[in-house]
């Protein structure tokens, strides 16, 4: 199926945004095996694909709330992640208020008899596209140029959201959920968007090299997953890499 823009530069953003301070990974494994040990697991999983992610129709409805569902082949690949984690120890799932992270979510929820928690705080970032006919990788450049390389933070593209808006509505909900879960063992998952993902796990989890975005963007449905240690998050696994194999 043929990428839309949209998702082309998606990647491409994220990769030349991340190289400075972010990281992302690979696709989900064919398998999950459980995780080691009794701390808590905070496993974050990007959606399945939907019909923003690939040229279907035009994207001419704003992106949020029911307005961009799983394709058939998404509502295959979130089938695919529950039966992956079939076997993990799932206490708990989040997921954004947008419909293709629903859909993703409840296709984990159901199958360990879990409902699922909405998270408007976990929704992706508005990068104030205006249209469709606007090419969303200058876009991107623009931003990537205000926010990394002049640590304007603030700075936004037409209504879109800037990057300290987004620090500020995820990461405070992330924290929360560390405090909420610190005695619980298990796994809790988080379902969210690429972009958000990228940008704001490697801020809560510092043990991320720099330039991992180059080498493993994120891919549908990939997991990341992080365990809470002495207070803080670190990522065990990126995408199917190892931890000990984030130098490579």
């Amino acid at each position: 199926m043929k990428r839309s823009r949209w998702s082309r530069a998606i990647t491409e953003f994220t990769a030349a945004i991340l190289l400075s301070f972010f990281a992302t990974g690979m696709p989900l494994p064919a398998t999950a095996a459980e995780p080691e040990g009794q701390s808590l697991q905070i496993w974050f999983v990007r959606h399945a694909e939907s019909e923003i992610n690939v040229a279907t129709r035009p994207h001419l409805v704003p992106d949020g709330g029911v307005s961009y569902p799983l394709t058939q082949q998404g509502v295959e690949e979130a089938n695919a992640l529950s039966q992956a984690l079939a076997s993990t120890p799932i206490t708990t799932v989040y997921s954004s208020t947008y419909l293709r992270a629903i859909q993703t979510a409840d296709a984990i929820a159901f199958r360990h008899d879990l409902a699922v928690a909405l998270v408007p705080e976990a929704v992706e970032i508005n990068l104030g596209l205006k249209s469709d006919v606007e090419d969303p990788r200058e876009v991107y450049v623009e931003l990537a140029r205000k926010w990394i390389t002049e640590k304007d933070l603030a700075y936004r593209h037409a209504d879109g959201e800037n990057f300290a808006e987004a620090q500020r509505r995820f990461l405070p909900f992330v924290r929360e959920l560390m405090n909420r879960h610190a005695d619980d063992t298990g796994v809790v998952i988080v379902v969210a968007h690429g972009a958000l993902l990228a940008f704001m796990v490697p801020v809560l989890a510092g043990n991320v090299p720099a330039d991992f975005a180059l080498r493993h963007p994120l891919g549908d449905t990939s997991v990341i997953k992080t365990e809470l240690r002495d207070g803080r998050l670190l990522c065990t696994e990126w995408a199917g890499v190892a931890s000990a194999d984030f130098g490579r």
